[in-house]
């Protein structure tokens, strides 16, 4: 399997998943049968687990993570310095989309503008996740990239992003901020009210 692939089972899971294939190979050798195919047919239904059938029950006890996935609407306050180094605020729409099974997180990100056009879309790279203090909620850090516009005017650039994720029943919100490494000025934010609405990831892009 490629590299951290099992990286969000729940260590007790894999445990017994280890354990599993040490008793089923023994037996297949022990009475005459072959190993190789049943370490493949373990490996593939870890496979269809990861990619289809993660979320549901019984699976989603195998997984330390909670289910972020979805389309999350709400504001961003921004605030950088112009080409005068005069500092600039404000507050948009902001979109993320979660695209996650049980071994990947994707996270892709847009803001509205007043007008209504789309800012050019950021798509994380890399993908760090925690629990946070109090063992309640999720963290979610990583970097992006966004290729910037040359209609908007602002060039391709990387950034961070500090995401707090809570689960309250049915309702999932994400809140916290990012920043980015933009020249001749480094620019940041906050996000707030950011809700689950759908599982809809379509976006225009």
């Amino acid at each position: 399997m490629k590299q951290d692939y099992l990286k969000y089972f729940h260590p007790k899971a894999l445990i017994s998943i280890v354990l599993i294939i040490g008793v089923l190979i023994y037996l297949a050798k022990e009475y005459g049968g072959v190993a190789v195919p049943i370490i493949y047919g373990i490996t593939a239904f870890l496979i269809v687990i990861s990619t289809i059938l993660w979320k549901y029950k019984p699976f989603i006890w195998l997984f330390w993570v909670d289910d972020f996935s979805g389309r999350y609407e709400g504001k961003l306050k921004y605030q950088y310095r112009d080409e005068l180094g005069e500092l600039k605020t404000g507050e948009l729409i902001h979109v993320k989309l979660i695209n996650q099974n049980g071994h990947r997180i994707i996270i892709s990100s847009f803001t509205i503008k007043t007008n209504g056009e789309k800012s050019s879309l950021s798509v994380s790279k890399g993908m760090f996740v925690e629990k946070t203090e109090d063992d309640r909620h999720y963290r979610l850090i990583y970097n992006y990239q966004n290729d910037g516009s040359t209609e908007q005017g602002f060039p391709p650039h990387y950034g961070t992003e500090v995401i707090k994720f809570i689960r309250n029943g049915e309702n999932k919100i994400l809140s916290g901020g990012y920043y980015t490494g933009r020249e001749p000025f480094q620019t940041r934010g906050e996000f707030s009210e950011l809700k689950w609405v759908s599982n809809d990831l379509n976006h225009e892009f």
